[in-house]
C-alpha cells in the first residue's frame, strides 16, 4: 500500500504529503470519521513515509525502515504475538505494546480499553530522540477506547509535546475522547467513500466476487471498505430479508406472526460473522448492525419517496419493492418508525429483551415505550 493507490479522502491524503514533503508534521493528529474507510492505514503510511531513508514524504518500500515497518500491514497478527509474549502475565505489569520498529508505536485496546499501563509506556519513550529515523510515532487505534480516567497521562504529552514526536489517534467516535485530548489535536475528518471507491476496493481485492456481489458489497457497506470487504454476502442478504420482514409489518401491517417472529429472533439475537471478526458478532455489536440495516431500509423509502433514488441508496436491487412500501406509507408513519429505532439505539445499553422490542416497533411504535 502507497499513497497512490489509498483509496479516498484525498484532500486529506493531500495535506498529509505536503506536510512530509516540508517535514513539518504536527505533534499530535486526530483522525476522525466512519469505520473502515483506512484512518488506521493511512496513519501507518505517514509513519512509514516519516521514517523511510530514501525518500522525503514518500516510502520507497525497499530500505531498512521500510522493510521493518511492513509488518504494519498484519497489525492484527502484531497483536497475537504480543499476547502470546505477555502470557499469563498481568496487563499491567506488561502491557501491551506493538513495536515493528524503533520510532514506531502502535497501541491498541487491551481487551475492552486502552490502559493506563500502555500510556505511561508512552510518557517514557516520547521525548527519547529517534534511534534510527526521522521521527518517533504513536498510533493509538480505536482512541475512544482511551479511558477518561486514564487520559490526563497521555495530557502530558499533549501538553507540552515534544519537537521530534507525533501522536497519531484514530478513532470513528471522536467525541468519546476527552475535550481536553480532542483540542490539543490537528483534526482530520475523514468522509465516507464513495460505492466507486468501495467498488474499485473490492475489486482489487476480491477478484473471485462476481459484478453483482460487488455492487451489493459497495450498496451495503455505505462508504466503508472495510466493512464490504469483510462482508459474509449470504449472512447479509438472509438479515436484511429478515429486516425486511420487520418493515414490512411496521408499516404496511403486512406480516405473518411465525415470520415475524423468525425475524426479531434472528435480529434480536447473534449476528454472527457479518464482519470478518472474531468471535462471532453478537450482543450489543450484533444488535447494532441489525439496527443499521433497518434504519438503511428506512432511509431508501425516503429517498425513493422524494424521488431521488440515486441518492445514498443502499439497497438497489430492492428498490421497487420498497417504491410501493413508501407509496402506501404516509410521512407520520414513516417518522413514527425512525423514532421507534431511535429509541431502540438509545435504549440498546440496558438489559432489554431485544426480540420483544423488536416486535414492538414491528406491530406498533406506539406501543414501544411502554415495552422498554
Amino acid at each position: 500500500m502507497t499513497f497512490d493507490n489509498f483509496l479516498g479522502n484525498a484532500r486529506i491524503v493531500a495535506a498529509l504529503r505536503r506536510m512530509l514533503a516540508s517535514e513539518r508534521m504536527p505533534q499530535a493528529l486526530l483522525f476522525a470519521g466512519p469505520r473502515g474507510v483506512g484512518k488506521f492505514t493511512l496513519a501507518t503510511l505517514v509513519a512509514r513515509a516519516a521514517n523511510c531513508e530514501r525518500e522525503v514524504g514518500g516510502l520507497c518500500g525497499k530500505c531498512p525502515t521500510c522493510r521493518s515497518l511492513a509488518a504494519l500491514d498484519d497489525v492484527e497478527e502484531l497483536a497475537r504475538v504480543g499476547h502470546q509474549e505477555r502470557g499469563s502475565a498481568s496487563p499491567e505489569d506488561v502491557p501491551l505494546i506493538l513495536r515493528p520498529h524503533s520510532t514506531v508505536t502502535v497501541l491498541l485496546p487491551d481487551t475492552d480499553y486502552i490502559r493506563v499501563s500502555q500510556m505511561r509506556y508512552v510518557v517514557r519513550e516520547a521525548y527519547a530522540a529517534p534511534t534510527a529515523g526521522r521521527r518517533n510515532f504513536f498510533l493509538f487505534d480505536q482512541a475512544e477506547r482511551l479511558r477518561h480516567d486514564y487520559a490526563d497521562t497521555l495530557l502530558k504529552v499533549l501538553e507540552e509535546p515534544p519537537p521530534q514526536t507525533t501522536l497519531i489517534l484514530v478513532t470513528d467516535s471522536p467525541f468519546a475522547l476527552r475535550p481536553t485530548v480532542r483540542s490539543r489535536c490537528v483534526s482530520l475528518w475523514f468522509a465516507p467513500l464513495s460505492p466507486e471507491e468501495v467498488a474499485a476496493g473490492v475489486q482489487r481485492h476480491r477478484p473471485e466476487w462476481k459484478k453483482g456481489e460487488r455492487e451489493l458489497a459497495a450498496a451495503a457497506a455505505a462508504g466503508s471498505l472495510g466493512t464490504a470487504l469483510g462482508l459474509d454476502l449470504g449472512l447479509y442478504r438472509a438479515l436484511r430479508s429478515h429486516a425486511l420482514a420487520l418493515v414490512r409489518a411496521a408499516l404496511a401491517g403486512d406480516f405473518s406472526p411465525p415470520a415475524l417472529f423468525q425475524a426479531s429472533s434472528t435480529l434480536g439475537g447473534k449476528a454472527a460473522r457479518f464482519e470478518d471478526e472474531e468471535p462471532p458478532l453478537e450482543g450489543r455489536r450484533g444488535f447494532e448492525i441489525s439496527l443499521d440495516i433497518l434504519y438503511s431500509l428506512l432511509t431508501d423509502i425516503v429517498y425513493l419517496k422524494v424521488g431521488v433514488p440515486n441518492v445514498g441508496q443502499r439497497h438497489p436491487d430492492l428498490r421497487e419493492e420498497l417504491r410501493l412500501l413508501g407509496e402506501r406509507t404516509g410521512w407520520a408513519q414513516l417518522a413514527r418508525a425512525v423514532a421507534g429505532l431511535d429509541e431502540l439505539w438509545g435504549r440498546q445499553r440496558r438489559n432489554v429483551n431485544r426480540q420483544l422490542a423488536l416486535d414492538a416497533w414491528a406491530l406498533g411504535a406506539d406501543k414501544l415505550s411502554a415495552t422498554l
